[in-house]
């Protein structure tokens, strides 16, 4: 009633406290159950400025302990990441990982999506999804490390510079009054997700995500 059919967004706390991910879940527990898998990755995102457009592209395949060291090891880094665009193609390897959860507190979920309508995103701290929205409602659940979040409502589309697809052509990071003067009006709502939050992004709600860890 107050979120969900009114397009809002709302951080949801303690629905995955059941969850054995919750706790469980670290990169060395990756390279433990699922490191012999072999994960689709993104990578190369740092020598082209339209990475997230250009996804295909930079489409690489690797074990997911290889990926884990990369992470542990890599630092401050937006070169590499497996996002939901990846996870399909791996999941047979990582779907071991999908018998850690479970549904969104009571009810939220069909009991056959528990273990099929999951995505994963895993990549170390530094990493960024530019200004763009989503062609489904989502619940992002964070499970390790934290996240930063900024969202636009999508009834402030206008100010959003929609440019090719869902994405915009405004980079919240350098800011430029001069093209793009209506996003001074847009007005954001930002939040961190800490493990164990969850945020529901409505359908057509612009969304910018930056990883504050490891995640």
């Amino acid at each position: 009633r107050e979120y969900y059919s009114r397009m809002r967004p709302v951080v949801l706390k303690g629905g995955v406290d059941h969850w054995p991910a919750l706790g469980r879940w670290t990169p060395e527990y990756f390279r433990e159950k699922v490191g012999h898998a072999e994960v689709e990755i993104q990578y190369g995102r740092d020598s082209d400025p339209e990475y997230e457009r250009n996804a295909r592209k930079h489409k690489k395949r690797i074990l997911m302990r290889d990926f884990v060291d990369m992470v542990i090891a890599g630092g401050d880094t937006n070169d590499y990441y497996m996002t939901a665009g990846n996870t399909r193609k791996s999941l047979e390897g990582i779907e071991p990982l999908f018998d850690d959860l479970g549904d969104y507190f009571n009810g939220y979920r069909k009991p056959d999506s528990f273990s099929l309508q999951n995505l994963l995103w895993f990549g170390p701290k530094g990493t960024f999804t530019p200004l763009h929205h989503d062609l489904t409602n989502n619940m992002l659940v964070q499970l390790y490390g934290r996240k930063r979040v900024t969202v636009y409502s999508p009834f402030q589309v206008p100010y959003l510079y929609n440019d090719k697809g869902v994405f915009s052509q405004v980079d919240v990071r350098q800011l430029n009054d001069d093209c793009f003067p209506s996003f001074r009006n847009a007005k954001p709502i930002e939040v961190i997700l800490e493990p164990g939050d969850a945020v529901f992004i409505p359908i057509a709600a612009w969304h910018v995500v930056e990883s504050l860890d490891v995640s």
